[in-house]
This record gives structure tokens, sequence and C-alpha cells, in this order.
């Protein structure tokens, strides 16, 4: 029986219901299980033999329940019955990436933030030998707030590839997406990967499909003659250095391709070794992140900038990385002008915070909390030195150095975000108003670290280091309310 047949039928203890979408030898049903409803992909047995597909799929599925990262859609379960096996997924109702393709709705920020995001689970899922196999646009949900999910992890059999070659007629959605080495039936790895993210790379910065449209068994002929086209001829406004870029991660070698899906959006946001000193490589225009957006609030160029470098010096080798998630990457090398004005920057720097407690995992609140200190340490120095009359006790040193550090800060905000009082002698509380870590941002537990550091260096600046402790006591990134309070307390002598 055809696999997109199978409405109101049960494939072991799953009930299917309608067909949300299918292909030749495969199909999505919203399924029936008990009192729960799930997605239930199933796969037709001429693509992998015996129950191997259904070992892989829950060994892999094991795996993602462990790593439980919020951009992968997990296997609940995997089951061979009748020839066919199952695998059942939460049912999600985001938006695919194809269909905001086709309508025309991804612009430069959310293609490069969608890229990055891939390329973060991705980079997860391979650290743990795990290799997605279905990277394509109709595989890929992005919900209303612009994040990214993977589905179907890894669903798919090892003979795809030679059966949609053999069957002329084959129906398979985006078969430019498979790589050379799954239509031969060969080992898949990392690799195999990186080739799809090329290619989804491409008709992202093109706005065109890899390949002209053909039967399946046409189009992974293509792929086999491993004669990419140029995106820079779709698509002139692209750099002249994007083309040996792709064509490195479409070559037909897998060992020739670049070894990470982190070193192919690198080596597009980077300068190549061959390019001239001149000729830097940054993201293509159409995968820029415009700062300007609407909605984006004000900060002083001169702390955007102090930011910036700093985050820089925090990140490290990691720092291009680091650009790319928050699509900072014109500033791989270079800080913005400082001109004495108001840029729309607010949004970035939260993208930026975001970014390097991602990319950090474990060492996320450190890199945050060495970014505040860096950065706060820049921005005070570049105010003034710590004032003579900054003197006397602890408690009045304190309040003086409140005052002219929360200044400054409303100051380079251009409105009054920040505000402190004196609860009493042992306790003070700091109030950020729309803080620009926590913009857009929401987490389960704290992540504030930023300016944890931040008023470390302060105290530090002020000779008060050791006398009073900072910590924070309210997080806008976890009450959705971009409002973060923190206090300074005594120490204990």
């Amino acid at each position: 029986m055809r696999v997109d047949a199978l409405g109101g039928k049960s494939l072991g203890h799953y009930r299917l219901l309608e067909c949300l979408g299918h292909s030749s030898c495969t199909a999505v049903y919203r399924a029936q299980a008990g009192d729960e409803q799930c997605a239930l992909k199933v796969v037709d047995g001429r693509l992998q033999d015996g129950g191997e597909l259904r070992e892989r799929l829950r060994r892999e599925g094991a795996i993602l329940d462990r790593l439980a990262h919020p951009g992968i859609v997990p296997i609940r379960d995997a089951i061979r019955r009748q020839g066919l096996t199952g695998a059942a997924m939460p049912l999600e109702t985001a938006t695919t990436l194809a269909e905001l393709m086709a309508r025309g709705s991804v612009d430069g920020e959310l293609a490069w933030s969608v890229l990055n995001q891939i390329a973060t689970s991705l980079d997860l899922a391979h650290e743990q030998g795990l290799t997605y196999r279905v990277l394509k646009p109709v595989n890929v949900l992005v919900d209303r707030s612009g994040r990214a999910y993977l589905t179907e992890f890894g669903v798919t059999g090892d003979h795809l590839g030679r059966l949609a070659l053999a069957t002329p007629d084959f129906l398979m959605s985006a078969p430019q997406y498979l790589a050379p080495e799954q239509i031969r039936g060969g080992r898949v790895d990392r690799r195999t990967d990186v080739y799809a993210l090329a290619v989804l790379v491409f008709e992202l910065a093109t706005g065109t499909p890899l390949h002209p449209p053909g039967t399946a068994a046409e189009v992974l002929r293509r792929t086999l003659a491993g004669r990419p086209p140029s995106a820079r001829q779709r698509n002139p406004l692209l750099p002249e250095e994007v083309d040996p870029v792709l064509r490195r991660a479409l070559d037909p070698d897998p060992t020739r391709r670049q070894k990470s899906v982190w070193e192919l959006l690198e080596q597009l946001v980077a300068p190549l070794p061959s390019a001239p000193a001149s000729g830097l490589a940054l993201a293509p225009p159409l995968l820029e992140v415009v700062e300007g957006a609407a909605g984006q609030e004000l900060v002083e160029d001169a702390y955007f900038a102090a930011c910036l470098a700093a985050a820089r010096q925090a990140a490290g080798t990691h720092w291009s990385q680091v650009a790319a998630r928050a699509g900072l990457q014109r500033y791989l090398l270079q800080d913005p002008p400082v001109e004495g004005r108001q840029l729309p920057a607010a949004g970035a720097l939260s993208r930026l915070a975001d970014a390097l407690e991602t990319l950090g995992g474990a060492e996320g609140p450190r890199l945050l909390s060495e970014w505040g200190a860096l950065a706060n340490r820049r921005w005070l120095e570049g105010i003034q030195q710590r004032p003579a009359w900054m003197a006397g006790p602890a408690t009045g040193r304190l309040v003086d150095m409140l005052s002219v550090f929360v200044e400054s800060l409303n100051r380079a905000r251009g409105a009054d975000r920040h505000s402190w009082r004196q609860v009493n002698r042992q306790l003070f509380r700091i109030v950020h108003d729309r803080n620009l870590t926590a913009l857009g941002r929401r987490r389960p537990s704290e992540a504030c670290h930023f300016w944890i550091g931040a008023y470390q260096t302060a105290l530090e600046w002020a000779g008060l280091a050791g006398e009073w402790l900072v910590a924070e006591v309210e997080c806008g990134c976890v009450s959705g309310t971009d409002q973060c309070v923190f206090t300074i307390v005594r120490a204990e002598s």
C-alpha cells in the first residue's frame, strides 16, 4: 500500500489521521496514541532493509533525548510494522522554512539567524556522532519569534538516492539537498550535512534553486556531475569570494569539503586565506543583518564600540562564530566608528549576549561576565579616571560610584533606563528597564551575567572590591519583562 494512503489505519499503537505531506516512500501523519497526538513519519521498507532504520532511530532518539536541545525536535518512538518504519515526534505547528521561502518572507536578518541556529543544532549533534541526513527547507520549522527547529532528525534510509535514480517518476521534495554519497548509498557523516547546508545557503542567497527543475533522477545526476552553478551569477550583489566557499562545500568528495558547518559559515563571513587583505568576504548582503530595523532602541556609538571590542576579546578564536550568530559579521575585524551619535543597536547587543551564552555552552555565564567586565572597564576609563572626591567611607564611595556609573549608562542609552536607590546602609538596589542584554531573550534561569561582571568592575574602579557584593534578584529574560533588578550588599566581615 502507498505510504500516503494510510489515513484512518493503524501502525502499531498509532492511529493515523490525516496525511500532512508525502513523497514516493515517506509520509507524515497526524497520529493519535492514547490521549495524545503526535507527528508520525512513515518510511517505506524499500529505503532500508529489515529493522535497521528502526534500531538506528531508537539509538539516535535516545541521544537526542539526553541532549534535550530546543533546536532539535526529538524522536519519541520508532516502530516497525508491516514492512514500514514509523518515527513519532511532537506535533509542531510552526511554519516550514520552505513555505517562508516560497512566500518571499525570508529577509536578510531572518535568513542569517536561521542559518546560525541550524549550525548550532547540527554542531551539537555532530559532536555526539549523529548526522541529520535530511536537511532541507521543508524540515526546518520557524516560529513567530524566528526560532528555528530541525525536525525528522535522521529519518531516512540509505537507499533513497539509488531508488530515485532508478525510478524516473520518483516523487521527492528538494532532491538537490541529497549529497553525492547519499545518492550512491555510501557512508554519511557530518560533511553530508555540510553539503546540505551549502545548498540552503545558495538558495537563500540567490533566491533560486541550486539546479533547474526536473525529475528527481535528473536533479540527482546533476549533483553527481559535481558542477555546481555560480551563486554570484545568480545574484551579482554577492561578494566574489562566496563562490569558491560554496564550491568547496558542494564538492562530490566529502573529504574536500569544510570539516564542519561552522567552518562553512565562518568562511562566508571571514577573509579566505587566498584573498587579499582588501577583499574581506563578509556575509552576502542578502543574509546580512541591517542595524536600523524598526523597534531597535538607541545606544551611544562609543558604548556600542566598547561592547563590541570587549566581546571580540572575550570570545577569542570563536569571535567569527559569535559575530555571525549575532548578525554582526561586518565587525569581525573592526569596530564601528565613534562619531558621538546614537545607533539603533540595542537589539544587536541582546543578540550578542545570546550568541556568547549559546556558543559558550557551560562556559557561557563566565564569558558573559568577562564580556561585561571588559566592556565596562573600557567604558569607565573612557569617561574619566576615578574622581578624586570618590573617597571616604565605603557606603559614601558606593553612592558616588553608582551616581557616576548609572548616569553614564543613561547617557549611553539617551534615556533614563537605569536607576538605583539605597535601601539601608547594607543594601542598594539597581533596576535596568529594557535591559540591553535581555531584550527579546527568554531563558529559564538568570542570564544577566554581563551586568554582574560590569558592576564588579565598577566596584574595583571605585576601590570597593571585596567590601561589596553584587547579585541579580530578578531577570527580565525569565520574566519576559526585559527589566532586571540587581542588589549590591555589604560583604560580611
